[in-house]
């Protein structure tokens, strides 16, 4: 018994109905399941056309949510853009969205802070802010401040 394979919109209403992608990714994903080209462009026009799918609504989205698990400007930045977002789509959201830069790298330092506060724990959390994407002016004023609570 042969295996029906769905449409291509069909597959692409299956997946945004789990979570939001960006055009790219939905496009990578339909290519991958062998869809024509055809049929990839006529289903994400389609998503577009009915609003299931925005690449806004993706980037707003993934800020909020990785900017809260703790990962600053830069490196949402990156991971937008290795999804495909537009880097004019990327500063908007970044500059719209309502989210404080420096609560987020001094939430994020206070939890991750060493009690042994010597010059080997300072460098260790200065390259751990850098890898999570804050500016050093986010977060170098807390790198000063003594131990001594």
């Amino acid at each position: 018994m042969m295996k029906h394979k769905s449409s291509a919109i069909q597959y692409l209403v299956y997946l945004l109905a789990r979570r939001d992608y960006s055009e790219f990714e939905l496009r990578q994903k339909l290519k991958a399941k062998e869809y024509s080209q055809e049929e990839v462009e006529n289903a994400i026009e389609k998503a577009q056309e009915h609003k299931w799918q925005s690449d806004e609504r993706f980037c707003l989205h993934f800020i909020h949510y990785r900017g809260q698990q703790g990962y600053g400007p830069l490196r949402l930045k990156q991971e937008l853009r290795q999804k495909g977002v537009a880097d004019w789509l990327i500063n908007q959201q970044l500059d719209e969205s309502e989210i404080d830069w420096f609560e987020q790298a001094e939430r994020l330092f206070n939890r991750k802070r060493p009690a042994n506060w010597d010059i080997k724990a300072k460098q260790k959390m200065w390259r751990y802010m850098l890898n999570h994407g804050f500016h050093r002016d986010h977060f170098s004023h807390l790198m000063e401040i003594n131990n001594e609570e």
